[in-house]
C-alpha cells in the first residue's frame, strides 16, 4: 500500500541517519572494586588535552569505528573526584604481525596531562556536566553515539572534576506497540476531516521529548516542526492545530512499549520524524 510505504519511510528517517553513525565504546569506571561502563569520553573533552594525548601515543594505535581514538581510559572517584587510573592503548606491531595492549598508569601519563598532574594523581579537573555510568544488560540501544541504556545507570553530576552529586536508576523496558505496527491505525485515527486544506500534502512531524505513564500510554511529547510536501512549507507553532490533533490520535492509541529510564517513561526513539498522507 503506498500510503503503508510512505509511513515506514519518514518514521526510518531517524534509523537511516543513525545508521550513518555509530555506537562508541566508553571508558570504565570502577565504583567500590567494581568495573562500569562510562558512557563518556572525558579526555576528548578538552581539546588542548585530546591533542596532547594522541602526539603521545604510538602511531600505531588501532581504530575502529567504535573506538576512533585507540585508547580507554580507567576512571575512579577518589576524595569525590574523577581521577584517571590508567589508559589502555591498542596498538597493532606489523613485524610480528600481532595486536596488543600498553598500559600507561598516572606516573608515566605526566607529560600529556601535564596541567593536571599532581602529587601522583591525575583529577579531571577540565571536566563538568552530566555524565551516565552503566552495567548489566542493555534495555536501550540505538546505533549512534552514546544512545544507549543499560539496566543498572549512575549519574554523576561533575563540577570541576569533582562529583557534588549521584543517582542510581535500574531500568527496564514493558512490551507493547510500537510506531510500526499502528501505522495503519495512526493513519486512519487522524482527523483528516479537519484539515480538507492539506489533502493529498505529506504531513511530516518532527518529534521529541517523549513522556509516557508507566501502562503504556502517552502523555506528552513535544512536536517543533511540521514539514508540508510538496506544499513546501515548514509550521513551527506547538500549538498548531496539526500538532494538537497528532498528539490526540498517539494519545488515542495504547499500550505503547515503555522503557522506564533513569526515573523517567519513555520511548525507544525519543528524537525522531514521523509523515503520514490522506
Amino acid at each position: 500500500m503506498r500510503i503503508k510505504n510512505y509511513f515506514i519511510a519518514i518514521l526510518s528517517l531517524c534509523v537511516f541517519l543513525q545508521a550513518k553513525a555509530t555506537g562508541l565504546s566508553g571508558d570504565i569506571i570502577s565504583f567500590d572494586g567494581e568495573s562500569w561502563v562510562l558512557m563518556a569520553k572525558p579526555i576528548n573533552m578538552d581539546s588542548a588535552l585530546y591533542k596532547h594525548l594522541m602526539a603521545f601515543i604510538p602511531d600505531n594505535h588501532i581504530v575502529s569505528t567504535g573506538n576512533w581514538e585507540g585508547y580507554t581510559a580507567f576512571w575512579e572517584i577518589q576524595d569525590d573526584y574523577l581521577c584517571l587510573q590508567h589508559i589502555e592503548v591498542y596498538v597493532y606491531d606489523k613485524t610480528g604481525q600481532e595486536d596488543s595492549t600498553l598500559i600507561y598508569n598516572t606516573e608515566a601519563l605526566q607529560m600529556p596531562f601535564t596541567s593536571y598532574y599532581e602529587n601522583g594523581k591525575i583529577q579531571a579537573r577540565w571536566l563538568s556536566g552530566e555524565f551516565r555510568a552503566g552495567k548489566g544488560d542493555l534495555v536501550r540501544y540505538v546505533h549512534s553515539g552514546f544512545d544507549r541504556n543499560m539496566a543498572t545507570e549512575r549519574i554523576l553530576h561533575i563540577t570541576n572534576g569533582k562529583v557534588v552529586e549521584t543517582a542510581t536508576f535500574h531500568n527496564y523496558k514493558k512490551p507493547g506497540l510500537n510506531m510500526k505496527d499502528v501505522q495503519d491505525e495512526i493513519i486512519r485515527r487522524f482527523p483528516w476531516e479537519r484539515f480538507p486544506e492539506y489533502k493529498g500534502q505529506q504531513i511530516i512531524f518532527a518529534i521529541k521529548n517523549i513522556q509516557m505513564t508507566d501502562d503504556g500510554h502517552l502523555k506528552d511529547c513535544e512536536i517543533y516542526s511540521i514539514s508540508l510536501r510538496p506544499m513546501r512549507k515548514t509550521i513551527e507553532d506547538g500549538n498548531h492545530p496539526l500538532v494538537i490533533a497528532l498528539k490526540e490520535t498517539l494519545k488515542s492509541i495504547h499500550p505503547w512499549e515503555i522503557l522506564f529510564i533513569n526515573g523517567k517513561y519513555t520511548l525507544k526513539y525519543t528524537n525522531f520524524s514521523m509523515g503520514i498522507k490522506q
